[in-house]
């Protein structure tokens, strides 16, 4: 494997060796029958899931941004709304307002107690799930996450200075011009496919699965692992570091793709390392929680430390079928940061693992004063 990779390395410059990695583990992966099934699921899953909102996020934007709109400078200019600003795109169900957030967190456009603010506002795609099933509780959950997202991060921000992990925001940047060598055909068909893939995100957001079934297959998940693949590809062959990608101002198509891509990758990364790990335990991880009492809130918020949405839609099925209280739902709630925390690792992570373990002290709070005085 260490061969094949330095192989690789030496006759494709473009290429980074954790990319290279991550495509190796994939192939093996697919190569066999027992893990291909997951392989394809989780790039369908990921693609439909988490890149078309992202995607609608970032185009929206740069859209925002072509009308000389431009968010990162607002935030920047007006310092003080930065943790209102950060938790409110934070709240927003899906994970490309957190995902954005921490794009300008490396642009050096928030603070600290910003990303702090963002990641406990975020449910990321469990929000969705919630709003269908239970949407006055979902009413409950949000503004309260968001509230306590705004108090968690203006209170962070008093102490920006002891907690804030240093980061150096110069990038690794390529010494030499090396050629992107995705084809621009790669970036025409993914937004060929990102059109589809967005309408059956929504669709599947709301808990509503349609299965479009031809000569038995099925073509929504196909249409998915296509564009998973697809979104895999770009983000390999682009010779960019995941932190100048997210760096670089999305103000064209391909920079947009190219940051979908990225996130997509991570997100994909996150989906097959969870679904593994439910594979080998059979599938019987999450069951256990309906018999820790009182600790069943405690068990939800470690759950939410587990980076994408994967775990965090387990825990608010758990409770839409009411095996466990509202107060494991608040605690993940606030714990939780969807698939915003794998990209935001890749990004800075110093800054989202600790950002994240600040979370748990507001997550806690809340969640056992609602289950026992609630």
């Amino acid at each position: 494997m260490v061969e094949i990779v330095l192989k690789l390395a030496s006759r494709f410059p473009s290429l980074r060796l954790a990319k290279i990695i991550v495509f190796l583990v994939l192939s093996s992966l697919f190569i066999f029958l027992e893990t291909r099934e997951l392989i394809i699921k989780s790039m369908g899953d990921a693609f439909i899931s988490v890149t078309s909102f992202v995607a609608a996020t970032v185009f929206g934007f740069a859209y925002l941004h072509k009308k000389d709109f431009d968010i990162q400078s607002f935030v920047k200019k007006h310092e003080q709304f930065d943790v209102f600003m950060a938790a409110f795109l934070g709240a927003i169900p899906g994970c490309g307002g957190a995902i954005m957030v921490m794009t300008m967190y490396v642009r050096n456009s928030i603070s600290f107690s910003a990303v702090i603010a963002t990641l406990v506002a975020t449910m990321g795609d469990a929000a969705f799930l919630l709003i269908a099933a239970k949407p006055f509780v979902a009413l409950i959950v949000v503004s309260l996450t968001f509230g306590i997202a705004i108090v968690s991060g203006y209170v962070a921000k008093i102490f920006e200075n002891k907690i804030a992990p240093k980061f150096d925001r110069k990038a690794v940047y390529v010494e030499e011009d090396l050629p992107n060598l995705a084809p621009n055909i790669f970036y025409k068909f993914w937004f060929f496919l990102l059109i589809p893939g967005i309408f059956l995100g929504v669709i599947n957001a709301f808990g509503n699965k349609i299965n479009f079934i031809f000569n038995g297959n099925d073509i929504g998940l196909l249409l998915g692992f296509m564009g998973g693949l697809l979104s895999i590809s770009i983000w390999l062959f682009n010779p960019s570091s995941d932190v100048q990608i997210a760096e670089c101002r999305q103000k064209n198509f391909r920079s947009v793709v190219d940051l979908t891509c990225f996130v997509t990758a991570w997100v994909v990364v996150a989906f097959i390392s969870f679904e593994l790990i439910n594979y080998f335990l059979g599938g019987k991880f999450f069951e256990k929680l309906i018999y820790l009492g009182p600790f069943v809130p405690l068990a939800a918020i470690l759950v939410g430390f587990i980076p994408g949405c994967g775990p965090q839609i387990m825990v608010t099925s758990m409770y839409i079928a009411g095996h466990v209280p509202l107060s494991a739902q608040i605690g993940n709630a606030i714990s939780n940061d969807g698939d915003a925390l794998f990209p935001a690792i890749a990004i800075s992570p110093k800054a989202a693992i600790l950002a994240t373990l600040y979370s748990a002290i507001p997550a806690v709070l809340v969640s056992y004063v609602w289950y026992y005085f609630i």
